[in-house]
């Protein structure tokens, strides 16, 4: 009895960026260890506190102060992962989150962290007691309420980033089809030049635009879902 193993092509790209991050965190710890505080930031180091300050700065425009420094570690993790998985289709690799399974486990993360901070800041009982409001038969839309934002963040993200992979597909396809009708002509084929010219715009939008926008989409979910779940601050 053979077993054959396959590996998925997005698994190849989660290690990509997997290991592009670790790589880039070991980078910036170094400067950041031989950084004088009293000196000018430049360069990556630079680039590392602008990004932490501007995650901070997001963060607490959603969710209260007292929850910034413990959720913001959280929210610049998935906005580097996301954007870099979304993009990653301009370097010839299948984007991690055109896969079901990784918007789904980034979901589900979110998911558990939006009830973790449910019961932390209001309590068990509190918890319990908000599947009955305002009465008791509100029991069962009520738990969908609670399990909708798993289903929705993952089917967005996942269907959002696999139809502009479906679209860019298309646009080759019918751009090869007309590199060979017009190379046809002069006796030539099997150059795609149509779409050397025509495909770097709808990359542009696709996997740059686009890519960013599902990005802060899913984190912007992930703080508002968060933030409704919490009291309010006195």
């Amino acid at each position: 009895m053979t077993i054959h193993i396959t590996i998925q092509k997005e698994v190849i790209s989660l290690l990509v960026v997997a290991i592009f991050i670790i790589a880039m965190c070991f980078v910036i710890n170094h400067k950041l260890k031989k950084f004088d505080p009293l000196s000018r930031p430049k360069g990556l180091v630079l680039a590392a506190l602008w990004l932490v300050e501007m995650i901070d700065d997001q963060v607490r425009t959603i969710v209260q102060e007292r929850f910034v420094k413990n959720l913001a570690p959280y929210i610049g993790t998935l906005c580097i992962f996301l954007f870099l998985s979304n993009i990653l289709g301009l370097f010839g690799f299948n984007p991690p989150t055109m896969n079901y399974s990784v918007t789904l486990t980034l979901a589900a993360i979110t998911w558990v962290m939006i009830q973790f901070n449910a019961i932390r800041d209001n309590g068990i009982g509190s918890y319990i007691h908000g599947f009955f409001e305002p009465i008791f038969p509100f029991v069962i839309p009520n738990i969908f309420g609670k399990i909708a934002p798993l289903i929705s963040m993952s089917i967005r993200l996942f269907g959002n980033i696999l139809s502009g992979s479906i679209i860019m597909s298309v646009i080759y396809s019918g751009c090869s089809f007309l590199s060979d009708l017009v190379l046809g002509l002069f006796g030539a084929g099997g150059f795609n030049f149509v779409g050397v010219f025509v495909a770097p715009f709808f990359h542009a939008y696709f996997d740059i635009f686009a890519g960013f926008i599902q990005m802060f989409i899913f984190i912007s979910l992930t703080m508002v879902f968060i933030s409704n779940e919490l009291k309010e601050d006195e």
